[in-house]
């Protein structure tokens, strides 16, 4: 998730949370509810806060509180000590609202042009976004986002619009 783990020869088509292309987008900074981390390329809804504050979603968010996609590069991340790298609460972090944008992917999604994209909800891959067949995710929440056609489903990333 955003972290290189292969050193070969082969170049990663992107990185969860990288901006795909120079066409128009809106990216503004929030601040993460205490008690959330989050790493870069997953979706975020409004917090506490309504348009200051932003979390992982959960069963009680709806379609209306997604805020966007956590944006690469917006904040200063290093690993912790168990691997993990990510944003936690009180973090301000940049959070796309409008372009295109690598995200992370539910294991079992299939990427298809102009597919209406879901925001998962629920569970380990809360925060992930997945396909309307993607029959592992059941509790997920249709966004007004399509995917380009665009991914590395070995990396589970692939790129929105939105």
């Amino acid at each position: 998730m955003g972290v290189r783990n292969d050193y070969g020869y082969a170049i990663q088509k992107g990185v969860a949370g990288g901006i795909f292309d120079l066409s128009l987008k809106n990216i503004f900074t929030f601040t993460i509810d205490e008690g959330n981390e989050i790493v870069p390329g997953m979706g975020v809804v409004s917090g506490t806060t309504k348009g200051k504050t932003v979390k992982l979603p959960d069963d009680s968010s709806t379609a209306g509180d997604f805020e966007g996609v956590f944006v690469h590069g917006s904040k200063q991340l290093e690993n912790t000590r168990d691997g993990k790298v990510s944003a936690s609460g009180n973090d301000p972090i940049g959070v796309m609202q409008k372009g295109r944008i690598w995200v992370t992917i539910a294991p079992d999604t299939t990427v298809t042009a102009k597919a209406k994209v879901y925001l998962v909800i629920s569970g380990d891959n809360a925060g992930c976004f997945a396909n309307a067949e993607n029959a592992t995710e059941s509790n997920k929440i249709e966004l007004t986002a399509t995917f380009t056609g665009v991914a590395d489903t070995d990396n589970n990333i692939a790129v929105i619009e939105y």
